[in-house]
């Protein structure tokens, strides 16, 4: 339950692997990498069109389907090296929220199956006021180890948190593209239309993101 799964052509898995023809690799040509941080097990990098400055995602190198399922692996640092970004990304951008739509068995689609966990410096209040909005049931969970008992479940689901509380809801219904992207874009004034990745690349955005973490990392005297 907690071991990795089989890539089902992720672009992440391609793009961790090092391949050569990835949306990272034709979107930013003159970049070599976007990462932040990394470890044998876990890496984070910018998004590809960043909502904010500071939107980052937090991943597995390994194929999991969701945060949820890389937690519960006790032989995958995914957790340490979560918490250990968090404490420098605070640091860096201030308090943040985490989404994730966390994929499972009987929703295999390439474009979320790969773990990953979107982190940006926004309050988490407006998000689940939203998500309450549209009908979701939020439950609410206290630790990171309840984060990862939902892969018990098997279902699909969407996480909103701010390292203390976890909230949680499973989606009963299809929801729209890109739910948790929009959402949070919502909360900072972009239209869902500006939300998509593919429609919107905020290059700008993107390289002030990897200069505020160079910056800051270097300030702090930290590495992962």
């Amino acid at each position: 339950m907690g071991s990795a799964a089989t890539c089902d052509r992720s672009d992440l898995c391609a793009e961790f692997s090092g391949a050569r023809d990835t949306e990272f690799s034709r979107t930013y040509s003159a970049l070599s990498t976007r990462c932040l941080a990394q470890t044998a097990d876990s890496v984070a990098i910018v998004d590809l069109s960043p909502l904010v400055v500071g939107h980052v995602l937090v991943c597995p190198r390994r194929h999991y389907l969701s945060g949820a399922q890389t937690l519960a692996d006790p032989d995958c640092d995914f957790h340490a090296f979560l918490v250990r970004f968090l404490q420098l990304y605070t640091h860096i951008f201030g308090g943040f929220t985490i989404l994730e739509h966390g994929s499972a068995p009987i929703m295999p689609t390439a474009c979320i199956s790969h773990a990953h966990l979107h982190v940006l410096p926004l309050t988490v209040e407006p998000i689940i006021g939203r998500m309450s909005r549209d009908g979701l049931a939020l439950s609410v969970l206290d630790s990171w180890q309840e984060v990862a008992d939902l892969c018990v479940g098997d279902s699909p689901y969407y996480l909103a948190a701010d390292g203390k509380r976890f909230f949680v809801a499973r989606p009963r219904r299809r929801m729209m593209s890109q739910y948790l992207r929009v959402v949070a874009g919502a909360s900072v004034a972009i239209s869902p239309e500006e939300c998509d990745w593919a429609v919107v690349v905020r290059r700008e955005i993107f390289h002030r993101t990897i200069q505020c973490w160079a910056v800051g990392a270097a300030n702090e005297g930290v590495m992962l």
